[in-house]
């Protein structure tokens, strides 16, 4: 890795060429980071995909839930990409909620014994993220919402908020497994349930305060291993607005996209569909996942292991994602079996969310101080290497003594360096 890509560019190879067009063209005509709107674009195809599609993987019944964090300070340019990608379900939003208003506005005028059933609101964005408010429109929608907030500071903090004697982390870990849930109304004797509920998050996180959400026994409740974090390789440089504003309409490509995808879902029918894969790409999945973990287990750290194994279950999700948004951007026929080149697509955005997970919690152990120096001395040191060998790289590239000794310290036994000896290293992944 060189030090110009100490931070992982997120790789755009995944997207089918109509899809990897929009995120190229967008970056380059909106100067929004191409990490962010490519995690952007990716995170919308899955709320597309949504409920009514399920991959079959032995017994494992996969949806495409995802919970992504945009890393960033303040004016990286972590909102823009997001609002672009989800447009298309806020135009949808709206003309549901208006057709909801006016036949609430009938309902309410027509006489008592004549009004029927009280019409229900469908949409798509929820930004009440109490577990009342989310499984009340889980209970009106079965295709499913997600939940965009500027700062996920905000969600991870309400956790504990509206419920004595606990919160609802319990609630929201099962969310991502998409399980049923149920949840008491306040207030009331009322019990909602919630069979088959589908919900993807969305929303930036700044560097400064990962060490308080997921320092100490807040890394323990599982939380960090369930988001997918992207880190964006320009943080720090001002993004100049452009006179030009999408000349190529790609707003409208992606709109065209995300309507495609809603309108082969099944879901007028209310039939699920369920895919599954073929010997070649189910064996390629395997091996991946295999040779992977073994590696892992014999290197360490534990914490390498646990954020390996969530991101093998998010593989399964990307397979499915990439398989329907190959679909309609007409790259492959429609076809309920995920072939070769999907899987090998899926394990390298999941080898990419590997990396930016290792990354992020380097960020936690570190105070939130993304140590760019670092990683340049690591690059440029062997696989294996002793102190006094760091102290010289680190003279040659600007780092001092002092400076190399402390980055030794607070790395060795961490995310990325294994002590073998006294003041001999060696270098993970």
């Amino acid at each position: 890795m060189k030090p110009e890509d100490k931070i992982p560019v997120f790789p755009v190879v995944i997207f089918p060429k109509k899809i990897k067009d929009i995120v190229v063209q967008t970056s380059e005509e909106s100067n929004y980071p191409l990490n962010y709107i490519a995690a952007a674009l990716f995170f919308a195809a899955s709320v597309a995909v949504g409920n009514f599609r399920t991959l079959m993987a032995g017994t494992i019944k996969v949806k495409a839930i995802l919970f992504m964090a945009l890393i960033g300070t303040p004016g990286s340019g972590k909102t823009h990409p997001i609002n672009f990608a989800v447009a298309p379900f806020l135009k949808l939003d709206k003309t549901s909620i208006q057709w909801y208003q006016s036949k609430l506005e009938e309902w309410r005028k027509a006489p008592p014994e004549s009004r029927g059933r009280k019409p229900k609101a469908k949409q798509y964005r929820v930004q009440d993220i109490t577990m009342e408010a989310i499984t009340k429109i889980l209970g009106q929608t079965k295709r499913g919402i997600f939940v965009f907030v500027d700062e996920l500071k905000g969600w991870i903090s309400s956790f504990n908020k509206y419920r004595n004697g606990g919160g609802d982390l319990e609630q929201w870990l099962s969310l991502y497994n998409g399980v049923p849930i149920t949840v008491n109304r306040k207030g009331e004797d009322d019990i909602i349930f919630v069979a088959d509920p589908f919900v993807s998050v969305i929303g930036g996180l700044q560097p400064g305060i990962l060490p308080r959400l997921f320092g100490g026994s807040n890394m323990d409740n599982g939380l960090f291993y369930r988001l997918l974090f992207v880190n964006n390789n320009d943080d720090g440089k001002p993004l100049l607005w452009k006179k030009a504003d999408l000349p190529s309409g790609c707003d409208q490509k992606w709109e065209e996209i995300i309507n495609l995808i809603l309108k082969n879902d099944g879901s007028k029918d209310e039939n699920e569909t369920i895919y599954s894969f073929s010997d070649a790409a189910w064996d390629y999945i395997v091996d991946w996942q295999n040779s992977n973990e073994q590696q892992y287990a014999e290197e360490g750290p534990e914490s390498v292991i646990s954020i390996f194994r969530k991101i093998q279950d998010y593989c399964l999700r990307f397979c499915l994602i990439i398989h329907v948004m190959r679909e309609a951007a007409g790259e492959i026929p429609r076809s309920k079996t995920i072939d070769e080149d999907t899987a090998l697509r899926a394990t390298i955005l999941a080898e990419y969310f590997f990396l930016t997970a290792k990354e992020t919690y380097n960020l936690v152990q570190t105070g939130g101080v993304n140590h760019g120096k670092f990683f340049d001395l690591l690059n440029c040191l062997n696989s294996s290497f002793n102190s006094d060998q760091a102290v010289a790289v680190g003279e040659r590239i600007g780092i001092s003594r002092a400076t190399v000794f402390r980055y030794l310290r607070q790395e060795a036994d961490g995310m990325f360096l294994k002590r073998t000896g006294f003041g001999t290293y060696v270098k993970i992944g």
